[in-house]
C-alpha cells in the first residue's frame, strides 16, 4: 500500500498536538536539568532533551512539507 503524503485536516491536528507536547516536555527537561545538582541526572534530562529537540523539528518538518511552510513557520 503506498504512503499517502497527503494527511487529513484530523492528522495534521495530531501532528500539531504532537509538537506541543514534545516542545512542553522539551522545555520542562531543560529546567529540571538546569536545577539538577546529581551529574548523571543532570546528563540524561539533557539527552531527553535533546531527543525531544529532534522530535519536534522532525514534526516541524512533516508540517511543513503538507502545508507548504506554513504550519513550520508557525511553530519556530
Amino acid at each position: 500500500m503506498p504512503y499517502n503524503n497527503n494527511p487529513t485536516r484530523k492528522e495534521q491536528s495530531y501532528l500539531e498536538d504532537a509538537l506541543q507536547m514534545e516542545n512542553l516536555c522539551l522545555a520542562k527537561c531543560s529546567v529540571y536539568a538546569d536545577q539538577c545538582q546529581d551529574q548523571a541526572l543532570k546528563s540524561l534530562l539533557f539527552e531527553v532533551a535533546k531527543t525531544k529537540r529532534h522530535h519536534a523539528n522532525r514534526l516541524k518538518q512533516l508540517l511543513g512539507q503538507q502545508s507548504n511552510g506554513q504550519a513550520s513557520q508557525q511553530y519556530h
